[in-house]
């Protein structure tokens, strides 16, 4: 009989060997693996048409290689029927496969969005491309193409550039905030209005104003300039890091504050069938710049009048921009609906087919409180 000692150690052998097998097989890499010399990584993707409504498409491919020269290529390709037998015509022109898992962003130009459903142009990305949900999408006011051609301030790839510009608007209230592929493709499902960052391209890639994507019809419907991008970044409460700018009507005087911390909260009213909404913001400043004498920050007064004047530009800015949302747009991008959705289903059920029209009557009282924080007041005595 075998004892049980020796069947203890024929059982840890076999253990081990079986280990070592699973180990071997493990560590002989991926079956699919590519080497990344062999591979074109995209990192932009611009989409155009022309005046025949053919597609055109530009891809940023990224080269792997031991020099900094010439690191990147961009390639266009032509193709009436799709974007993806547009892709393919890469082969063409490029000996390399094109990686589609990385792009950074997509670019529309804004003939394609006039001429063609969102939906339609973002389709192949979501479905066979697989790139990265965080994907940024923007509209280019001309050929989106041309800002793949222009060199960013700091970033020897455009499309790298672009997508660090597109995080400043965490400083400026007057660019849109970014939205991504992933964000793209809810909005869609959901049939909700939403807005993309516009980039011109006229003396270097610079944002302007926004696009409305019509949630229903998938289709571009307005422009927006700069002044109500600030205003629905305030109903965002995504307007820390950037600035207020009050002038007095009386003394001429100017003040530059910049906003600290910035809390904004959508609050609706129901009575029986009536619906109203206040949009309550709370803000921190701080004064950056004035052509106030500094001693004049230590009078309370003065600190009362400086703080009501903040308040009312920040009133003034939000009601102009809920006036074209309201009034000229008809569109629900800020999440009222979502608010009434939460609050108040039953009600929701009867307007929600009708939205659109129902937005457009809500009364919305704008309240705005403001703090300010510092204003580097100084005093100078007798003498200094």
């Amino acid at each position: 009989m075998i004892s049980y000692g020796l069947l203890f150690r024929r059982t840890l052998w076999v253990q081990k060997c079986f280990a070592a097998w699973i180990a071997c097989t493990l560590l002989t890499g991926c079956w699919d693996s590519r080497e990344i010399d062999n591979l074109s990584i995209i990192q932009g993707v611009a989409i155009d048409t022309d005046q025949q409504d053919m597609l055109e498409l530009t891809y940023q491919h990224l080269i792997a290689q031991k020099s900094r020269k010439n690191m990147y290529r961009n390639v266009t390709t032509f193709n009436k029927d799709s974007i993806q037998s547009a892709s393919r015509e890469q082969a063409k022109q490029v000996s390399r496969a094109p990686l589609y898992s990385f792009i950074r962003l997509i670019l529309i130009s804004d003939q394609a969005i006039q001429k063609r459903r969102i939906d339609q142009l973002l389709d192949t990305f979501t479905r066979s491309y697989k790139p990265s949900r965080k994907s940024l999408v923007m509209i280019v006011k001309d050929n989106a193409k041309e800002a793949l051609n222009k060199m960013g301030k700091h970033q020897e790839i455009p499309s790298i550039d672009l997508e660090a510009l597109a995080k400043n608007s965490n400083l400026n209230s007057k660019i849109p905030y970014r939205i991504t592929l992933g964000e793209v493709s809810t909005h869609i499902s959901q049939g909700a209005d939403f807005l993309i960052q516009c980039l011109e391209t006229g003396g270097g890639n610079h944002f302007s104003g926004a696009a409305l994507i019509r949630g229903k019809t998938k289709k571009f419907a307005y422009w927006l300039d700069e002044e109500d991008v600030i205003g629905i970044n305030w109903m965002l409460g995504k307007t820390k890091g950037s600035i207020i700018r009050t002038e007095s009507s009386k003394s001429n005087q100017s003040m530059v504050f910049e906003v600290e911390d910035v809390h904004t909260k959508l609050i609706p009213h129901l009575n029986g069938q009536d619906l109203s909404f206040t949009v309550r913001i709370k803000t921190d400043i701080k004064l950056n710049e004035s052509t106030v004498n500094s001693e004049d920050f230590l009078k309370e007064s003065f600190i009362q009048t400086a703080k009501q004047e903040a308040q009312d530009e920040i009133k003034q800015t939000v009601s102009q921009s809920l006036n074209t949302l309201q009034k000229e747009m008809r569109a629900d991008v800020v999440g009222f609906g979502t608010k009434v959705r939460v609050n108040y289903p039953a009600y929701w059920d009867r307007v929600k087919e009708n939205w659109q029209d129902t937005f457009s009557q809500i009364p919305i009282d704008v309240k705005a409180k403001v703090q300010i924080e510092r204003t580097g007041a100084y005093s100078k005595e007798e003498g200094e």
